[in-house]
């Protein structure tokens, strides 16, 4: 045993604790609801999974799963997988080394969209309903949209937003929507704005953030098909008259997916 090493370090796959020691009164159903907590991710769960992890029956899991989506600890998808619910994702450290990793990886295929169209780009983050930039490179021309970086919009009302939104069950949405108490639910505006989305496979703005702006934005997928960013494109409106919409939206549609294929 080295100097450094302790009887309680903890082993390689083990569950990380804090204590290897239960407290003396210790409330099986709190523990294993923490647990569970502590098991989902961006991948997703199935309640057997839950169950067998726990060892427990599978109607103990579900009940335990169903008061983690009452309190927001966990939300449960169209494909009955649960995962991280907004209130673990509202109290989870903001990691700054994430989000450069992010910005590194797909820089390079962001600076290639703003080069071709000499306009500036961004790349954003989804944060419950709002999106935050992390990134921006301004194009060269006199008239030109400055940077966004640091920037928090509601995601709803950007085309990156709306792009990474609509990548989302409704479940999860809901539940987003709800997180705030400011409604009972996804409201039936958000959801019209979301529909054309995701048929086009796009997110465009007229001017809906900032008169005079538009822009285009397209969600940058995870390898599970989760939406992990948004690139996007914003140029003053009297270069970009609605002719011209499709157009870029290819242009931007294809950066993503060339961000996709760095991450991977």
């Amino acid at each position: 045993m080295s100097p450094n090493t302790t009887q309680h370090e903890k082993s390689p796959g083990r569950e990380a604790r804090d204590s290897d020691t239960p407290p003396p009164y210790s409330i099986a159903s709190v523990d294993n609801a923490l647990r569970i907590v502590l098991m989902l991710d961006e991948r997703g769960l199935r309640v057997t999974d839950i169950a067998t992890r726990l060892d427990v029956a599978r109607s103990t899991a579900h009940r335990l799963l169903a008061m983690l989506v009452y309190r927001g600890f966990a939300v449960r998808g169209e494909d009955h997988l649960y995962r991280a619910g907004r209130v673990r994702h509202r109290s989870a450290p903001t990691s700054s080394r994430r989000a450069d990793d992010l910005t590194r990886l797909v820089r390079p295929a962001l600076v290639e969209l703003n080069e071709r169209l000499d306009e500036t780009v961004h790349l954003q983050v989804l944060k419950g309903r709002m999106v935050r930039f992390i990134e921006s490179i301004e194009g060269t021309q006199p008239l030109r949209i400055g940077s966004r970086v640091g920037a928090t919009l509601p995601a709803h009302r950007t085309s990156g937003g709306k792009a990474m939104l609509a990548c989302l069950p409704r479940t999860e949405l809901e539940a987003i929507w709800s997180a705030a108490g400011e409604y009972d639910g996804l409201p039936q505006e958000v959801a019209d704005l979301l529909q054309p989305v995701r048929q086009l496979g796009y997110g465009v703005n007229l001017g809906t953030t900032e008169r005079g702006i538009h822009a285009i934005g397209a969600a940058i997928m995870s390898a599970d098909a989760r939406p992990v960013a948004a690139v996007s494109v914003s140029v003053p409106s009297i270069r970009l008259p609605r002719r011209r919409v499709r157009e870029l939206a290819e242009l931007v549609v294809h950066t993503a997916r060339d961000a996709e294929s760095a991450l991977s």
